[in-house]
């Protein structure tokens, strides 16, 4: 059941992990890469405590969709990482920012349908105190999350957010001028938060999933209902929620393309000798028998 969330978390995660995160070095992406599989199984066993026959199933599932993402999925982040470092050299538009953001999301729906066949077998043979204990286990998280926005407040968030992303991004193009940090701190007071938004999103959907679960064994109806729950997570998000996460979206590409305009020839150079540095890795992994 939790190959469910190999789909939601696990998989985001190996997506960050992919594409997303230049701020790592290339030994350490070959290194996690290889050791994904290990990765992925602990994630699943926080929330469901498989069966011998169970946990042999979900080690075979991971070994083949992994398979499938190294041969099918990695070359197609090196195509898309060499048309990103192009256009920075040449400067990069709006209009290539979302291309990039539809890739992202694209890539998010194949994995999804990769999975689905593996998710619809191991949730179905589920048995009824594994659900409850994958219930039990997202209710205690939604907990968490409740207790963190409590103790939470604006300015320690913005502060957060804003450390965060200088953070990063001095791992991709050096040391930052003052105009860029400058950037960055109105990037961060703009950005509208999510949190209970999020909050009451994942209380919709582990409220939908429980009713999906009851249903589990007829698997026909219930490919249906993951593909929903997983493919389309627009779909239990509020008019409100989608709104701010719309204007978040263009803030993120406006701040990315403000600091596209600011870079210096050294910065420049640094960014996309890693994101070459991350081609030629995904090049290598993907070759790897």
């Amino acid at each position: 059941m939790r190959i469910l969330k190999l789909n939601c978390k696990a998989l985001r995660a190996l997506l960050a992990v992919l594409i997303i995160s230049v701020s790592v070095s290339g030994c350490t992406v070959k290194l996690t890469y290889n050791f994904l599989d290990w990765v992925l199984y602990w994630e699943l066993k926080d929330y469901v405590k498989f069966t011998r026959d169970q946990r042999l199933l979900v080690k075979d599932e991971i070994s083949q969709l992994i398979d499938w993402h190294r041969s099918d999925e990695l070359p197609q982040y090196a195509d898309q990482l060499e048309k990103l470092s192009k256009q920075l050299k040449s400067g990069i538009t709006v209009e290539q920012l979302e291309e990039s953001y539809n890739y992202l999301r694209g890539s998010w729906q194949r994995i999804v349908i990769k999975t689905l066949p593996a998710a619809v077998d191991i949730t179905s043979n589920l048995n009824d105190q594994q659900v409850n204990d994958f219930l039990e286990m997202l209710i205690e998280k939604e907990g968490d999350d409740a207790k963190k926005i409590e103790k939470g407040t604006y300015v320690r968030t913005v502060k957060k957010r804003e450390a965060y992303v200088s953070k990063k991004i001095v791992e991709v193009i050096g040391p930052l001028n003052e105009a860029q940090k400058a950037l960055i701190a109105q990037w961060a007071q703009r950005m509208k938060p999510t949190k209970e938004f999020s909050l009451a999103q994942a209380i919709e959907w582990r409220t939908k999933m429980q009713t999906v679960l009851a249903e589990r064994h007829d698997e026909q109806q219930l490919q249906k209902n993951l593909m929903v729950l997983f493919a389309n997570p627009d779909q239990l998000r509020s008019a409100s929620y989608r709104r701010v996460i719309d204007k978040n979206k263009h803030l993120v590409m406006q701040l990315l393309l403000d600091l596209n305009q600011t870079l210096t020839h050294q910065q420049r150079s640094k960014l996309v000798k890693k994101l070459n540095g991350y081609i030629e890795d995904f090049r290598d992994l993907s070759d790897r028998p």
